[in-house]
């Protein structure tokens, strides 16, 4: 997933740009189309008499925002060719991007190869992402637990990388299970599961597994399966271990993804930016148009007043679904408005959502901007 660390490290440094109703057109958020005069404006601090006079103005050397971004490990690939996902998911999905590798050669890979997990740590140490929602929701043990045993490898890995003094990336799961049993007591069965599994181990310390308000943090993908679980009378034994936050496909403020297809929401708790959504499952699509969609979700972030508690990146790796931003090639098949263009003269860019992520982030980070606190 690089040309080379050094290459990468350059291209951020010159780097100035830094599932659910659907709409019937395509969406595009034209009316809000990120100008270059406006997207200049974005790498300016604020001035010396603007910090002096905010009394609640971060301190130098700190920053309270944690940055996360959605990993998907649901990647085999032990017996190239094959028809099915638990062997080779690239091909059983037709997915036509293929991602950097850490030879800095573009291929497939195994999500459970550990010189694939270290690359991946490493490049979002780089980036100064603080942890990885590692996308659990077709069913934590859907065909035969291919996906969680190399949830389970990543996890393992982390604790080998956090323990030898790298820059810490943090872990946590989202679950997704009601999806499917329209049950609230999969929370509950989903909970139990991970914790016993992860939070259990050796690996599911604090040092390791993301926490928020002094609990491992546990996300429940679904529509509605907030309201449900509020309404669910039964045991919540396991599910009460874990902060639980949520996430579905309807844009809703506060919520940790997925798709916000109906254009950026600012919230003071987290605040969700993605380069563009195509689930090629019928609904409509949020085209990149060459950069201009993740300009557009950052630059809300970057405008508020405020800094959000959490930003979430969606996603590292969901190259199926098209919200990927680590570099990766397209192919022949590959729709227009999915690949990576970086101008209307149709220039593909491998590394740009990469580079600008790690821009912007940059960027939020040196804007001593107060934190937003909820009120009452």
């Amino acid at each position: 997933m690089k040309k080379t660390l050094c290459l990468l490290l350059c291209a951020a440094a010159v780097l100035v740009c830094s599932c659910n109703t659907q709409p019937s057109e395509e969406t595009t958020f034209e009316s809000e189309t990120v100008t270059e005069t406006e997207t200049e404006t974005l790498t300016e601090t604020e001035t010396e008499t603007e910090t002096e006079t905010e009394t609640e103005i971060i301190p130098d050397g700190t920053d309270p925002t944690d940055i996360g971004i959605w990993y998907s490990t649901w990647y085999a690939y032990t017996e190239p060719g094959s028809d099915s996902n638990r062997y080779d998911t690239w091909n059983a999905w037709n997915i036509d991007f293929t991602p950097l590798l850490p030879d800095g050669t573009f291929g497939y890979y195994d999500s459970a190869d550990e010189n694939i997990i270290r690359f991946h740590l490493e490049m979002l140490s780089e980036a100064q992402i603080d942890f990885i929602i590692m996308d659990q929701t077709n069913n934590i043990d859907v065909d035969g637990g291919y996906i969680n045993e190399r949830s389970l490898a990543v996890a393992r890995y982390i604790k080998k990388y956090n323990d030898s003094g790298a820059r810490p990336v943090r872990y946590c799961s989202a679950v997704g299970g009601i999806q499917w049993s329209a049950d609230a007591k999969t929370i509950e069965d989903e909970a139990e599961k991970l914790w016993k599994r992860y939070c259990e181990q050796d690996y599911g310390g604090e040092q390791y597994h993301y926490y928020l308000d002094g609990k491992p943090l546990l996300i429940v993908y679904g529509d509605g399966a907030e309201e449900k679980w509020e309404k669910y009378e039964g045991d919540k034994t396991y599910a009460g271990k874990f902060t639980i936050r949520w996430a579905d496909n309807n844009s809703r403020a506060g919520y940790f993804g997925w798709a916000y297809d109906k254009g950026p929401v600012w919230d003071g708790g987290v605040t969700v930016v993605m380069p563009g959504w195509h689930n090629r499952a019928g609904h409509t699509p949020v085209n990149r148009k060459y950069g201009q969609t993740y300009k557009k979700f950052w630059q809300t972030v970057l405008d508020a007043e405020y800094r959000p508690e959490i930003i979430i990146i969606n996603s590292f790796n969901e190259y199926a679904e098209r919200t990927a931003v680590f570099p990766a090639k397209s192919s022949d098949k590959t729709e227009n408005g999915d690949k990576w263009y970086k101008d209307k003269n149709k220039t593909e860019d491998p590394y740009m959502y990469w580079e600008m992520t790690v821009s912007y982030i940059k960027q939020f980070k040196e804007m001593r901007k107060p934190l937003y606190e909820k009120q009452g």
